[in-house]
């Protein structure tokens, strides 16, 4: 299961929604609170810092427990760290590294698709953009008309027994 988030403070409380809708009473309560948790502190955090759209994916695995992969556009990996006891931010992580039972990040974040270019013109002119890259015609159909970009940014992961 897939969301895509703005890069706004609404992205957190969609997160929690979708959460909310998606995990139902596929998991514990105190299992899908947890999440719900969770990812929130991973979407805030990346919104935050990386200032991109955000995708979480989310995934019950067989064996009951629940995974999910907060994915944006900055390719700086996130730092566990002590907060001051009067500092307002910063317990994110922490919250992360004590309630699941196992977290990570990983490169290769978002991958960003954007439109393929128009039909290059018989007279370039002076002021146009070089063209970009091109596609063949079965892959621009299956891709319909969008050139993936490489991958950046990174994965934040966690996984929660419920």
């Amino acid at each position: 299961m897939r969301v895509r988030l703005p890069k706004d403070t609404r992205a957190p409380l969609l997160a929690r929604a979708f959460v909310r809708k998606e995990l139902g009473v596929l998991c514990t309560p105190e299992a899908r609170d947890r999440v719900e948790l969770l990812a929130s502190e991973l979407v805030t955090n990346a919104v935050v810092h990386a200032g991109s759209l955000v995708t979480m994916d989310l995934e019950l695995e067989s064996d009951g427990s629940v995974l999910v992969e907060v994915a944006d556009g900055s390719p700086a990996h996130p730092v566990l760290r002590d907060a001051g006891l009067l500092e307002e931010s910063g317990r994110g992580l922490e919250l992360v590294d004590k309630l699941s039972v196992e977290w990570g990040v990983r490169d290769g974040g978002l991958r960003e698709v954007e439109p393929a270019p128009a039909a290059a013109s018989a007279v370039p002119s002076a002021s146009a953009p070089a063209p970009g890259p091109s596609l063949p015609g079965p892959l621009a159909a299956l891709l319909g008309g969008r050139v993936p970009r490489q991958a950046t940014g990174k994965v934040v992961w966690f996984r929660v027994s419920s």
